[in-house]
């Protein structure tokens, strides 16, 4: 803007030679004190005082009723100081006034082109800053959203975690319990049953079906449904998968067990790693490789207290 300032004053020199002649009166003395004061201001970029004078200068212009000279010069003014002080609505109404005075004066048509491209300048120049400041105002409002974001992400992470932690301390202590049997004969399938399990380790076959197991029991794969519902209340391949998952988080709770993932399902018959890892999540709500990592930390955590 001070290249616009430094600009208007050829411009004003020809204005003042358009005046006429007449004897200057008192009037007329104030106006240009007011207009060498307004201006001043502006050099010394003294924003608020040169809309303070300004704003007296263009009322005493009005009323001296200067339409073709210190009404333009006020307005231009008052369309320079608002404007650094960051109202471009009011700076750029001030500026199109005076283009629009500059425009009437048919004896000054050169005055009034050299405002029309001045007025140009500065409306380019203010919509430059209008989109600057907009253009800052979004940056904030996506940094704020951003911090907002990443707040609640990390509060979610602390839950989840605190969650998984829980149910790897509870699965690292806990121990499963069959229910109370309902009677003598599906007492003894039972006994059979966790002895093929727990001591002979049958559920690690792979492939292994309801027939076999019901075979090897020496009865039928109905009563052996029946049994394992009433007493586990789970169904055969949930009884079968637990036995295994429950195997596979005693694995990962010894911190000296570094056998691969892959090979541990294997062991324990699953048929594929994924079946294992779908199994595993469904179980305790993490993966194998989730599961091990907590363990880890929960032992490094014992450690540190007991140093």
């Amino acid at each position: 803007m001070k290249r616009l300032i430094i600009f208007l004053f050829p411009i004003f020199f020809i204005l003042s030679s358009a005046r006429a002649d007449d004897s200057i009166s008192s009037v007329r003395n104030k106006l240009d004190a007011l207009e060498v004061r307004a201006y001043r201001h502006l050099q010394n970029e003294q924003w608020d005082s040169a809309v303070v004078v300004g704003q007296q200068f263009l009322e005493a212009a009005y009323q001296f009723k200067d339409y073709h000279n210190s009404i333009i010069k006020a307005h231009v003014c008052l369309g320079l100081a608002l404007s650094h002080l960051g109202d471009y609505q009011q700076a750029m109404a001030h500026l199109g006034q005076a283009h629009t005075n500059a425009s009437s004066i048919h004896d000054a048509s050169a005055v009034a082109q050299t405002f029309e491209e001045m007025f140009d300048i500065a409306r380019t120049e203010y919509a430059q800053n209008l989109r600057h400041e907009k253009n800052q105002q979004l940056l904030i409002i996506v940094i704020v959203a951003l911090l907002i974001i990443c707040f609640l992400l990390y509060i979610m992470y602390r839950q989840k975690n605190r969650l998984l932690m829980a149910i790897v301390r509870q699965n690292h202590e806990a121990l499963k319990k069959p229910a109370t049997l309902p009677d003598e004969k599906a007492q003894a399938l039972v006994s059979r049953l966790e002895k093929l399990m727990q001591t002979e380790y049958t559920y690690r076959e792979n492939l292994l079906t309801k027939d076999r197991v019901a075979e090897l029991l020496e009865t039928n794969r109905t009563y052996l449904s029946q049994v394992i519902n009433e007493v586990y209340q789970k169904s055969f391949t949930q009884y079968i998968n637990d036995l295994r998952i429950n195997e596979a988080i005693r694995l990962l709770d010894n911190p000296h067990n570094n056998r691969a993932l892959k090979l541990i399902g294997q062991d324990l018959g699953f048929n594929s790693p994924t079946t294992f890892n779908t199994q595993f999540l469904a179980r305790t709500g993490m993966t194998p490789s989730q599961y091990r990592s907590k363990v880890q930390m929960i032992l490094e955590q014992e450690k540190q207290n007991r140093d």
